[in-house]
């Protein structure tokens, strides 16, 4: 567990292709893969999910069921949602909720912040390169331990959804 939180595992979710680590382009996820995104809503739903300002513009709307905590330097109010102005603080906020579990949903800095932090990493790997990816996943070399792996080779693109650890 984090030292931050004894409470809370601090996780990170993403979509990144297989060989590039890229995660978006132009403020857009890079896939939109109907079973990634319902794994993204089943292991998010009931907790708090941090995320940056664009990353929040890139949604558009607050999602159902989750307490959302936006990085900004820029934003200090967007409804529905908690601002703070660092990833110490949006996971100083998060430890504060009852849950078992606070999701880190990007966007880079968040994940290059927040890793060190990082208890777990819920991945889907897509086996797919896009050259023209903007935005990236940070190396998550450190987390060895593999909890669990599910191949989904029949779908378009074919991913992996790949839970990890730290050693």
């Amino acid at each position: 567990m984090s030292s931050l939180s004894p409470r809370a595992r601090i996780s990170a979710i993403a979509a990144v292709e297989k060989n590039g680590r890229g995660i978006g382009k132009n403020g857009n996820l890079l896939w939109r893969i109907p079973d990634d995104l319902a794994r993204f809503k089943t292991l998010t739903m009931g907790h708090p999910i941090v995320m940056g300002r664009k990353t929040f513009a890139s949604i558009g709307r607050v999602l159902p069921g989750r307490t959302h905590i936006v990085v900004s330097q820029s934003t200090t109010t967007i409804p529905g949602c908690v601002v703070v102005r660092s990833v110490p603080e949006a996971l100083a906020y998060a430890k504060k909720i009852d849950t078992e579990e606070i999701f880190l949903i990007g966007g880079t800095s968040i994940f290059t912040e927040g890793l060190p932090h990082t208890d777990r990493l819920y991945l889907s790997v897509i086996d797919a390169h896009t050259p023209d990816a903007d935005t990236f996943f940070p190396d998550y070399s450190l987390f060895t331990r593999e909890i669990s792996r599910q191949i989904h080779s029949e779908s378009t693109p074919p991913h992996t959804f790949t839970i990890l650890e730290r050693q």
